[in-house]
């Protein structure tokens, strides 16, 4: 059976506007680390909508840190073209401190062109320099020193503090459905964050597959594959699904608007603009029913099945997106429905 864990989009706009903006993640987090859950993933969103409540995970995570005593709590990104790495370091060096070891990360090259105001590269460099980026910061880490550029062009060799829990850093890619990437997180010894937007079950555990097989190659053993998978447990009534599949669809809408920035896709974003309301919300709509179909929107009595066809595409985290447009109490009776399933 796969471990659990929640995860986090914050869609906007949905949530009940008489709680305060972080209700969902520090009640749910709460809710979770009693329950024994595997970890809390945060999000990195910046300059829209979508995910506008993470702009830096460091910071949500220290509040997570502060109020739970057991999960894990880990990035679910860190752009690292958009972070220095030293300041990457130092950041979730007080996260584990504060956590008493219990920090981790993902890390993404980036994909939203806006976002690339805040880089000094050129996005078209993002690959190199998340790859030359993660190297950095797993040293600074472990307390080795690295040498950086100053502004002055001069070499500075610098160590990061404070000093973290972890000697080493638990360290994850993460995949929009790129087989390289998956590749390249075997041959660097870390996990696998991705899910289904890109990607059909059958696609994804072949890219696990070839995952595994490079992990086993750089004598890294089976590696860790973290999936994640839009949650909200259903009362089994029409009224309940018909919410749920309407939520699905306008948070997809959203996530189509802000995919028209995507710098790794200009053909999809050029085709997205082209595209009518009317062919938006056919695909949203076509999306939102794909998605109750393999993820976990579905009633209680349903759980303990699709967990186990996810666990039959070797994944072994289901990483639950809980925030994707219901209101605070109705997630909460939603996440305490699910830990009473898995208890």
């Amino acid at each position: 059976m796969v471990t659990v864990s929640l995860s986090y989009f914050s869609a906007g706009g949905a949530h009940d506007p008489a709680a305060a903006p972080y209700d969902v993640l520090l009640d749910t987090a709460r809710l979770a680390d009693e329950a024994g859950l595997e970890a809390v993933w945060i999000p990195e969103r910046h300059f829209a909508d979508f995910g506008s409540l993470f702009p830096n995970p460091s910071v949500p995570a220290a509040a997570v840190a502060a109020t739970t005593r057991r999960i894990e709590i880990r990035a679910g990104s860190v752009v690292l073209p958009l972070h220095h790495p030293a300041r990457v370091a130092e950041e979730w060096a007080v996260v584990d401190r504060l956590s008493g070891g219990r920090a981790g990360i993902s890390f993404a090259s980036g994909w939203h062109g806006a976002d690339f105001v805040l880089s000094r590269f050129d996005a078209a460099d993002r690959r190199q320099v998340m790859r030359d980026g993660v190297d950095a910061v797993r040293a600074l880490w472990r307390g080795e020193a690295w040498t950086f550029t100053d502004a002055a062009g001069r070499e500075v060799e610098i160590t990061s503090r404070p000093r973290p829990v972890r000697p080493e850093l638990p360290m994850w890619l993460t995949s929009g459905g790129s087989a390289g990437t998956f590749e390249l997180a075997g041959s660097l010894g870390a996990g696998v964050l991705t899910h289904l937007v890109g990607q059909r079950p059958g696609e994804l555990r072949d890219k696990i597959a070839a995952y595994r097989k490079t992990r086993a190659e750089h004598g890294g053993g089976r590696g860790h594959v973290t999936l994640m998978l839009h949650t909200h447990v259903l009362d089994g009534s029409p009224a309940a699904a018909e919410r749920a599949e309407a939520e699905l669809a306008r948070y997809l809408t959203t996530s189509m608007r802000l995919d028209a920035s995507n710098v790794a896709a200009v053909k999809d974003a050029a085709a997205f603009t082209a595209m009518t309301a009317a062919d938006r919300n056919a695909v949203a709509a076509a999306g939102a029913s794909r998605y109750i179909d393999t993820g976990l929107v579905c009633t209680a009595a349903e759980i303990p099945e699709r967990l186990a066809a996810v666990a039959s595409w070797d994944v072994d985290e289901v990483a639950c997106l809980i925030d994707f447009g219901f209101d605070h109490a109705s997630i909460l009776r939603s996440v305490d429905e699910l830990l009473g399933v898995l208890a």
